[in-house]
């Protein structure tokens, strides 16, 4: 017969074997963010001067960035919503909306659509105005993008295609630091 504590020491060995296994696995999701996040930092500048600026330098006199993405997302989910809405998809505060929904009222963009069963209920609505102006901007305006894609190999073209059908899968998933906060 076994003595009692060949047992406990097997059993002590397997748990520190599995305790080192957990702290190898943290060490490795440290390390792999470090990596993915110092690559998203060098990403970055070329982001910026290629995609974003080009962008925004494009946008009509008076429409920020935060305005088409607004239309944008407005028009992905069909055209109307309510501000709580589409909140979430726009990662903007309440407060900053407010103001951007003034805005794109004035230049026509988007209308109000009170609820006839409580008024106290307003969607914000698309106009055919804006469905234009997203449509020519898309069509005139952003050729930029398009000499951009024309100038890479096929290859580098599909991974481009690849890593924005990505981005477009995960982002969505990623809590803006706001929602985090709790404002």
């Amino acid at each position: 017969m076994e003595p009692a504590y060949e047992n406990v020491t097997v059993h002590s060995v397997t748990s520190n074997m599995k305790t080192d296994i957990l702290i190898q696995e943290e060490i490795m999701k440290k390390e792999e963010i470090d990596q993915i996040q110092t690559t998203l930092l060098g990403v970055l500048p070329y982001w910026n001067y290629r995609i974003a600026k080009p962008f925004k330098q494009r946008l009509d006199e008076g429409v920020s960035m935060e305005m088409y993405y607004f239309l944008q997302t407005l028009r992905y989910f069909g055209g109307t919503m309510a501000l709580s809405e589409l909140m979430p998809f726009v990662g903007m505060q309440k407060q900053q909306m407010t103001k951007i929904t003034n805005r794109l009222a004035e230049l026509g963009f988007i209308r109000r659509v009170y609820d006839s069963a409580d008024r106290r209920i307003i969607k914000i609505q698309i106009t055919d105005k804006a469905l234009d102006y997203i449509d020519h901007f898309l069509m005139e305006d952003m050729g930029c993008y398009r000499r951009l894609l024309e100038t890479m190999d096929e290859k580098d073209r599909q991974d481009f295609k690849t890593a924005v059908d990505i981005l477009m899968r995960v982002l969505p998933k990623i809590p803006c630091e706001w929602e985090k906060e709790g404002k």
